[in-house]
């Protein structure tokens, strides 16, 4: 698995960026309680999946944090400026201080603390790009997973597939998700698979944007909704109809390995908690002026913000 990441990784286009640091991270949403980021692909979630990697839970953490100094010391600057010149030079004479250490000390030591109360809410696959919310306290982590739970949580993906799927009305797929035991379940399977462990219901929506090709074989570009939140369940659906993810390296025969990346984006996350309502939406990576490769002609269904 290692060995075709980085495969992947050195057949990147010019137009693709890799976060070089934790500073390099794209905030497509914030509120008082949450953040949604634009994840990139290939990009670990946490340390777990890649150690010596920059994650987007780090790169998350560490912006909430640099975030709060620099208003902790915005915040000290303007209380100097509105002093006078006899309270400016006690002012500076108190910031010298070990008092005055021991207070930014304190606020460090406090900011930190609450940066690791910064967790994701759910998660996208390793080489899935797009909206990834995370939670600023565990109340609001909570009542999103609770709005998860309850289905309250509408989740809609971009996606390139092989071949034209000729439907004048969005496709229902409604297959059970299992682990595939032969492979130790790592992967997952659908319940035809003779070796599926504990299937699970899973129904997607798949509704048709564009037809034509990518690099010069018919492709289709599809918006695509999960009612269920089964790993992989996109790739596996688009699979079992028989228009697999464009770059799919895992459930496409032979394997897919020629694109620069697996084309799946989350595309925009709409959660209805009990604190707000989160609506964000990601840029669509997949155009022309991104990849030449792709080449869409046929609209067949309009776009909007799409």
């Amino acid at each position: 698995y290692s060995t075709i990441v980085q495969w992947y990784r050195l057949q990147r286009s010019p137009h693709y960026r890799y976060p070089t640091s934790m500073d390099d991270i794209q905030i497509i949403y914030e509120s008082r309680n949450y953040i949604v980021v634009n994840k990139d692909d290939l990009v670990p979630i946490d340390s777990f999946q890649a150690p010596a990697q920059v994650n987007i839970s780090e790169q998350t953490r560490s912006l909430f944090y640099k975030r709060a100094l620099i208003k902790y010391h915005d915040e000290q600057l303007v209380d100097k400026s509105e002093n006078t010149m006899t309270d400016k030079l006690e002012t500076d004479v108190l910031s010298e201080t070990n008092e005055g250490k021991a207070q930014l000390e304190l606020f460090e030591e406090t900011s930190k603390e609450k940066a690791q109360f910064i967790r994701y809410i759910h998660r996208l696959d390793l080489d899935t790009s797009g909206c990834m919310c995370f939670a600023k306290s565990d109340v609001a982590a909570a009542l999103a997973y609770k709005a998860f739970v309850e289905k309250r949580a509408i989740k809609y993906y971009l996606t390139l597939v092989h071949g034209h799927i000729h439907s004048p009305y969005p496709s229902f797929i409604d297959k059970a998700i299992g682990e595939n035991a032969a492979s130790y379940g790592r992967i997952m399977c659908t319940d035809d698979f003779e070796y599926c462990n504990m299937p699970k219901p899973a129904q997607t929506h798949v509704d048709i944007l564009q037809r034509r090709t990518y690099d010069g074989k018919p492709a289709a570009k599809c918006l695509v909704r999960i009612l269920t939140g089964k790993r992989h369940q996109i790739r596996l659906h688009l699979a079992h109809i028989g228009h697999p993810v464009i770059g799919d390296y895992i459930y496409t025969h032979p394997i897919d390995y020629k694109p620069h990346r697996i084309m799946l984006h989350a595309r925009s996350l709409t959660i209805h908690s009990d604190m707000e309502v989160v609506d964000a939406l990601a840029p669509d990576p997949f155009k022309q002026k991104f990849d030449p490769l792709w080449k869409p002609e046929e609209r067949c269904y309009p776009l909007n913000k799409w």
